[in-house]
């Protein structure tokens, strides 16, 4: 889109009624706020600069401030779905530089602690009364940001009315400037908010509070979802919460949930023994899945939405993780089929292509935006089919998923020589996107200099990619090749791909050769070098690899227009690497790092090459899928894009298997496109590190 002021992204809290449109402007807003922050020489720099290593070295308090508190303000323990679920890294984005990314069709979970607005507050609790004046004052500031942005705007405008009156009395301005931080967190969970306030910021009064709130809003939603429904076979709000706490891998009840039921405790312990016997968490999962989903088919999507909300921060209370203890797998209850199936359930017919006014689903409103050089609204009558494209590894966003009665064979869109479309098609990947982008814009700035005859800001393009196997960097570095093609930088837009075994000779003598030679074949292209770290191994002086990390060096001098140079890996092993020849990071300026694929974002990627090969398939196989993938944390090892690409090539070969015994004449298009639950199983063709729960690589 040519003008991308007009651009609007999704933002999906889960309480809400309906998604979030984020106009890009509001986000221009805030960032520029940060931006003046940043600058003004009078702001509070960092409280404690030790507790946030992702941002930039100097970041004012503000900055974090605002990380902190942007999707805390959407609810107590909210979840945020959509291409903007990590909220705060999307505002911060000058300043922050994260590990790890979200986005995609994934979502995210927030929890904090309860005195969560007064952490400006506790991180200048050492300092003078000046400083921790401006820290009171600069928290009003940063959540008075956010009174205009609806998800955020009731809680933003309880908490900044409270802040104002701290401000504009003298001696609860001087108790916070002097008291210990104790009393400052009892005075806000006793005397700072109204009546009203406490109602819209109910863990502010303390975890007892919260959680108190979050079991009233469960049985409220519960209630009403029943009453809209009228099913007599639903579970009470009794057998409802034993289910919860058994899913969550509790045995019994807690006794801080039993104080705060009162009476009803007995219920849920008789709920107990009555389903406590063959109880399975994945089955009473799908159920309630299923449940929602009729509820959105009777239109009582908003309802559906306020259980899920109210049942996540329940199962958060009662798993423990509150108090830092792991988060329960598996999720309770399942937002990520949730999430599917409001997509399905927002989804036009065709009908409603052709004419009849219906709510789209998210996706195709994106691809509406996207794909409209006028910048209309993404409300448009006629919504444009969805795309996809084959990529190794990544996939691009998922499409409509053909419906299994009703077999259709996907049609690749064709990019024709848009390497920046298919960037922007890729699954996930937001912050590499956002970097490649920066770095074109940085570009074509510097031609439109060099034409006005003005000095050019050239810097090195030689690149870092760190991430585990799996995750794109390949794709990303042929999509770059030609991306810089087109604009001229290289001549050729090849990528030729080495590792340590096209490098490093078995003798003296023959290492240099081979890497000059690999080096003058990717002149005009890209020299990517996977694995670059087994170049330098630990503790083997004398390795042939350091020879040729050095002709490397010269040569990306002696042709330093002529190539440019990736080299990538694990992150830790990246560091190792970087650090083992003081000319290395000097000319690797930019480091782009690849976060490993949620489990909904894999999930994706297997429909979308299932449809790439012509197959349908229904949501049993895909709850399979998501039983095969292992959970978080993953092993350093594990495969991410690869790992789904053989499940999915697995699961054909098994269904090849399963129609072998079939008469041939009676097999029919549908069945030979068909994949079934029982097609999917671990791939035999992974390593037994792809399987195993062991620390991930950092």
């Amino acid at each position: 889109m040519a003008d991308d002021t007009r651009r609007r992204r999704v933002l999906d809290v889960l309480a809400a009624d309906q998604p979030w449109e984020v106009p890009d402007a509001w986000l221009a807003g805030i960032r520029g706020q940060l931006r003046a922050w940043a600058e003004d020489a009078n702001t509070l720099r960092p409280l404690r600069p030790d507790a946030f290593p992702d941002f930039v070295k100097g970041t004012p308090a503000a900055v974090w401030f605002t990380h902190q508190v942007a999707p805390l303000l959407t609810g107590w323990i909210p979840v945020l779905h959509g291409e903007y679920a990590d909220i705060s890294a999307e505002l911060t984005r000058d300043f922050y530089r994260p590990s790890v990314r979200y986005g995609g069709a994934g979502h995210v979970i927030r929890v904090a602690a309860t005195d969560w607005p007064l952490q400006a507050m506790s991180g200048a609790r050492g300092f003078r009364e000046q400083g921790r004046k401006q820290a009171l004052q600069l928290s009003r500031d940063v959540v008075s940001l956010f009174v205009d942005a609806p998800p955020m705007a009731t809680r933003a405008r309880a908490l900044t009315a409270a802040f104002d009156r701290v401000l504009a009395d003298r001696e609860a301005t001087r108790m916070h400037a002097t008291a210990d931080y104790e009393t400052i967190t009892q005075f806000w969970r006793t005397s700072a908010l109204t009546d009203a306030e406490r109602a819209v910021l109910p863990e502010l009064a303390g975890s007892a509070s919260a959680l108190q709130y979050s079991l009233n809003t469960l049985r409220d939603a519960h209630a009403k979802l029943l009453m809209a429904l009228s099913e007599d076979d639903a579970d009470d709000f009794a057998r409802l919460l034993a289910g919860l706490i058994l899913a969550t891998g509790l045995g019994g009840l807690p006794p801080a949930v039993a104080q705060r039921l009162g009476s009803v405790g007995w219920d849920v312990e008789n709920a107990l023994a009555d389903i406590r016997n063959g109880f399975d968490p994945h089955a009473w999962r799908a159920g309630n899945t299923e449940w929602l989903a009729r509820a959105a088919r009777r239109d009582q999507e908003a309802l559906a939405r306020s259980w899920a909300a109210a049942a996540t921060r329940v199962s958060v209370h009662l798993s423990g993780v509150l108090a830092d203890a792991p988060w329960p797998e598996p999720q309770v209850p399942d937002l990520g089929a949730f999430f599917r199936l409001l997509d399905r359930e927002r989804r036009p017919t065709a009908d409603a292509r052709a004419g009849a006014p219906t709510a789209p689903a998210l996706s195709l409103a994106w691809d509406a935006v996207r794909d409209d050089p006028t910048g209309a609204s993404p409300e448009a009558d006629v919504l444009p089919e969805p795309a996809v494209k084959a990529v190794p590894d990544a996939a691009p966003a998922a499409e409509v998923r053909p419906v299994a009665d009703q077999p259709a064979v996907p049609v690749p869109v064709d990019y024709g020589d848009d390497p920046l479309a298919e960037l922007d098609a890729l699954i996930g990947l937001d912050s590499v996107k956002e970097s490649v982008r920066r770095m074109v814009a940085e570009i074509k700035t510097n031609l439109r200099r060099q034409e006005l005859g003005l000095p050019s800001h050239e810097r090195a393009r030689h690149m870092v990619f760190v991430g585990k196997p799996g995750t794109a960097k390949t794709t990303i570095a042929r999509l770059l090749a030609r991306i810089y093609k087109q604009l001229g930088v290289l001549e050729k837009g090849h990528v030729v791909e080495v590792d340590r075994s096209d490098l490093v000779g078995p003798s003296v003598g023959t290492t240099a050769p081979m890497t000059a030679g690999k080096f003058r074949e990717a002149l005009g292209g890209v020299l990517f070098v996977d694995e670059a770290y087994t170049l330098v191994p630990e503790n083997t002086p004398g390795d042939f690899g350091l020879e040729a990390v050095a002709t490397i060096l010269k040569m990306m001098e002696d042709h330093r227009n002529d190539c440019i140079v990736i080299v990538a890996g694990y992150h830790r092993e990246m560091q190792r690497f970087m650090e083992s020849n003081t000319g290395l990071a000097s000319r690797f300026p930019k480091l782009l790092s690849f976060s490993e694929y949620d489990t909904d974002q894999l999930i994706a990627i297997f429909e979308l090459q299932a449809r790439q090969k012509g197959m349908v398939y229904t949501d049993d196989v895909l709850d399979v899928v998501r039983s095969v993938v292992p959970p978080a944390p993953r092993g350093h090892n594990f495969g991410n894009g690869r790992f789904i690409r053989n499940v999915l090539e697995e699961a054909i070969a098994n269904q090849a298997t399963r129609l072998s015994d079939h008469d041939p004449e009676s097999l029919t298009e549908r069945t030979l496109r068909e994949l079934l639950p029982e097609d999917v199983k671990p791939p035999t063709s992974m390593r037994a590190e792809d399987y195993l729960f062991q620390k991930p690589g950092t």
